[in-house]
């Protein structure tokens, strides 16, 4: 129970820490993610989000909720358009949650549920920000020039960080962590 605790509080500490280090990440290598016509957005926060609901166990962390706060936090501080990550996130985190069950949980499939995902992500982001005129590039030009690097840079994220998040929700989670891959 203990163990369950530590968690709990670690969950969060973790989605603040991911989302300022995106926004660090993206600041500070700008020059090289954003080198036109090619735009690579780090989605940290998106991972650690994907990879709670994989390794969260019997815990039953409230991860639409944090989904809903953090993509509200992000919209304030990142966009300035407000309310489209606080839908959008939650949206996807019961989307994720709902199809984990109808598979085992490896690395390879929680990469390729990462992946879809993102996917999913990012282009809701792109239908919402057209619709809003907020953005004016071509279907073709935003798969070409933002989808696919976004989806490589995070990608590599995925693969580096994978084992060390799961080692860490397995440390926190103690003897209860049911074992995956």
């Amino acid at each position: 129970m203990l163990q369950s605790a530590k968690l709990k509080y670690i969950f969060p500490i973790g989605f603040f820490l991911a989302l300022f280090l995106d926004g660090s990440i993206n600041l500070i290598f700008s020059g090289s993610l954003f080198a036109y016509p090619y735009s690579m957005v780090s989605n940290l926060t998106f991972l650690w989000m994907i990879l709670a609901i994989f390794f969260e166990g019997e815990t039953k962390l409230p991860i639409a909720t944090w989904a809903a706060g953090i993509g509200l936090v992000f919209d304030w501080y990142y966009t300035g358009v407000f309310g489209v990550n606080m839908f959008i996130l939650p949206v996807i985190v019961i989307i994720v949650q709902w199809i984990k069950v109808f598979y085992k949980p490896t690395f390879l499939s929680i990469l390729l549920t990462f992946f879809f995902a993102l996917i999913l992500y990012e282009s809701a982001f792109y239908i919402v920000f057209e619709m809003v005129h907020y953005t004016s590039i071509t279907s073709s030009a935003f798969i070409a020039y933002n989808l696919a690097p976004t989806l490589a840079l995070n990608l590599c994220f995925f693969v580096i960080l994978y084992l060390p998040v799961k080692s860490l929700f397995r440390h926190t989670r103690g003897a209860n962590f049911r074992s995956i891959d």
